[in-house]
């Protein structure tokens, strides 16, 4: 477990190498008595409300500073509707779209941003570098730009 000081509500983000994974910290807690986090998940295809260490897998987690305007009961009500309801999408239903839409934020994902606009300026790049494009050069600049544009975009980390 972490020694963050969790609060139902908070927004925490777990890194697993170049992007991060969003979930929201619930009110239950585990057997072990830390508290569950509940996100959507390629691993499960949908939402899940489970322990602390199943969503983090043991990798660098922390909580951000973005806070639902809405009650949390109101904000967990909503998180739980969508066990086995939702369905993931990397890009338009993800970790980030989930925890956004259920604190009230708008639907959106700055990694998916991120990597689409950095894959397309890559792309770009790997054209305009040499005299004849070559697919490889190309698709290794949109690679490239894209992963750094998501860790670009990474989320801000609260202040303790």
């Amino acid at each position: 477990m972490t020694t963050l000081n969790l609060q139902p509500g908070n927004i925490v983000v777990t890194t697993f190498g170049l992007y991060q994974h969003w979930s929201l910290v619930t009110d239950k807690r585990c057997d072990q008595g830390h508290y569950m986090l509940i996100s959507a998940t390629k691993r499960n295809g949908t939402v899940k409300e489970e322990p602390w260490h199943v969503v983090t897998q043991g990798k660098p987690s922390y909580i951000t500073p973005l806070k639902s305007n809405q009650p949390l009961d109101e904000v967990l009500t909503k998180a739980r509707q969508e066990i086995d309801q939702w369905q993931y999408s990397v890009s338009k239903r993800n970790c980030e779209h989930f925890v956004k839409w259920v604190t009230g934020m708008k639907l959106s994902s700055r990694q998916v941003k991120a990597g689409i606009e950095g894959a397309v300026l890559g792309g770009i790049a790997g054209v305009m570098v040499g005299e004849k494009p070559h697919w490889a050069r190309v698709l290794g600049g949109a690679v490239a730009v894209a992963g750094l544009a998501m860790v670009s975009s990474r989320a801000k980390k609260a202040s303790d």
